[in-house]
């Protein structure tokens, strides 16, 4: 596969420089697949366990994420207890861990299940529901947060715009919001496609993911809600591993459990090393355009 025609996938760059689906599902339809696809099957979308190293690797990913946040956050928001909010919460490890560091977590979700299997103690500060009908609510509640992290969400709605237009409502003065989204139509999988290691561009996921980040696009987005960008880096590139035809999980799915056991190894050695050197070398991979997920962190452009 040399060659991808992105309006044979029905995608195309919008104005901010990210792509998106040409022809998106209506607010009922998307519900509709949601309503199949994730209230009905949340048991088989969450693991029941997970490994010592998996464990290990989400906490020390969401360390990663508190020392950026701490840099900027920490001496600016007086005395009293800070407010994290987790939109799409899921399983609850990122609600649990910055509880455990001191801040009032809560978070929104469609289903409890994921939080009632891996942090049942979260439980009481889960919003449960429609993700966009929970925001509205604690808009109109005027509720305020010093901390947002919005984790693999914004790929999935109809209006990303709207969602950050309302963050800005609910992110406190001189607050964080982090965005993390996959990193897509990257240079890497371009290359992949290229040289023919994939036969497929395996990213392109409908309906679940209506928009298709990258650095620029996000940025540009975020500048158009009213936020200005502070750091950006990417986690791990696991696709690497798609140029070995030993290691291809796209071409052999088999392969795909070893590949991410490996990734995590790698990742927790490196963040052993050193907290800071291990963004740094993550900072250089989103300069590169290299990366799975892009992570970004943001001001409201009033804060500074």
């Amino acid at each position: 596969m040399t060659n991808f025609n992105l309006s044979a996938c029905g995608i195309e760059k919008n104005k901010y420089g990210f792509h998106e689906l040409v022809s998106k599902p209506s607010e009922a339809e998307l519900k509709d697949y949601y309503a199949n696809k994730y209230y009905q099957q949340s048991i088989q979308m969450h693991q029941h366990e997970y490994s010592a190293d998996d464990l290990l690797w989400k906490r020390k990913k969401l360390e990663q994420k508190a020392s950026v946040v701490r840099q900027f956050i920490e001496n600016s928001t007086g005395n009293g207890t800070k407010k994290f909010l987790d939109v799409g919460a899921g399983e609850g490890f990122a609600m649990s861990y910055f509880a455990q560091i001191g801040w009032g977590a809560s978070g929104l979700d469609y289903s409890s299940y994921g939080c009632s299997v891996h942090n049942p103690d979260m439980l009481e500060k889960l919003l449960i529901g429609d993700i966009g009908a929970s925001i509205d609510r604690l808009v109109v509640d005027g509720a305020s947060f010093e901390l947002i992290l919005l984790d693999n969400i914004l790929e999935h709605v109809l209006d990303p715009l709207d969602i950050l237009q309302k963050m800005h409502h609910l992110l406190a003065e001189k607050g964080v919001l982090i965005i993390e989204v996959p990193n897509d139509f990257s240079l890497l999988q371009l290359e992949l496609m290229r040289l023919d290691c994939i036969d497929k561009p395996f990213w392109v996921v409908k309906p679940d993911h209506i928009s298709y980040f990258n650095a620029e696009g996000l940025v540009n987005l975020c500048d158009e809600a009213g936020y200005k960008q502070f750091k950006l880096i990417c986690d791990y590139p696991i696709d690497l591993a798609l140029f070995n035809e030993n290691t291809n999980y796209v071409m052999h799915p088999g392969a795909g459990k070893s590949v991410h056991k490996a990734r995590m190894r790698v990742e927790n050695l490196i963040h052993d090393i050193s907290i800071d050197k291990a963004l740094k070398f993550y900072e250089s991979f989103a300069e590169l355009g290299l990366g799975r997920n892009l992570i970004g962190f943001f001001h409201k452009k009033s804060d500074l």
